[in-house]
């Protein structure tokens, strides 16, 4: 897959859970988003098999 389309993927399956991102940040295995909800900040991994873990 490419670069910038599993970045959006990944951003789009967080956005679902959070109000609004603050970082992505890309590794091999993962993607990992920080977001803002109800002034909590949270962090999910989006691994390459479309899991999402809450970190």
């Amino acid at each position: 897959m490419e670069r910038k389309e599993r970045i959006r993927k990944a951003e789009e399956l967080v956005l679902e859970r959070v109000e609004y991102l603050l970082e992505t940040t890309e590794a091999p295995d993962f993607v990992e988003c920080v977001g803002k909800i109800g002034g909590d900040t949270v962090t999910y991994r989006v691994y390459n098999d479309g899991s999402v873990y809450e970190r």
